[in-house]
């Protein structure tokens, strides 16, 4: 009876830390590199989606299909400040119409989290132009969800909530 109190025991210990382990953040890990330096793949990755999201308000502002076109997933979805729903075919089409405009585009209080193949950025943007013809100069909370494949960053899910000042703002 104790052997078998025992084994349940470290069964469920050992089930609590796998399932503890799935439902937090990726942790610093240290790769050994075969020259036999460290690395932490936390912090190349955070820097990746850092400068894919660069790249992106670069591409996004120069107009540029062909770099989106590498930028976005396939599978892309864009919930636009509206709600609006939109497919990567879509957002290209709006670029390339000139319906969406970027006169001006920041993005700052950038934050990344990296779980394995797929991060998360959250930050604030401010921009000047517009969408779908629209006006929609301001400043918007933003999530991009990244996922790495075949070893490269791309924006698979992305979302616009306007920021509201309180006087917007009803009971």
């Amino acid at each position: 009876m104790k052997r078998l109190f025992g084994v349940i025991l470290l069964t469920c210990l050992a089930l609590s830390i796998a399932l503890g382990q799935t439902q937090t953040p990726e942790k610093k890990v240290e790769k050994v590199q075969p020259t036999g330096a460290k690395v932490s793949s936390t912090n190349n990755a955070e820097q990746e989606v850092t400068q894919l999201t660069d790249q992106y308000i670069a591409a996004l502002k120069a107009k540029d299909t062909a770099a989106l076109e590498r930028i976005w997933g396939d599978d892309l979805t864009f919930i636009n400040p509206g709600g609006v729903v939109l497919t990567k075919t879509q957002r290209l089409a709006d670029i390339q119409s000139g319906a969406n405009r970027f006169d001006s585009l920041e993005a700052s209080d950038r934050t990344v989290r990296v779980y394995g193949d797929v991060a998360v950025m959250t930050s604030l943007t401010t921009m000047k132009g517009q969408y779908g013809g629209q006006e929609a100069s301001g400043q918007y909370r933003v999530t991009n969800v990244f996922a790495r494949r075949s070893g490269a960053w791309q924006i698979v899910s992305l979302q616009m909530t306007p920021i509201t000042t309180p006087a917007d703002k009803k009971p």
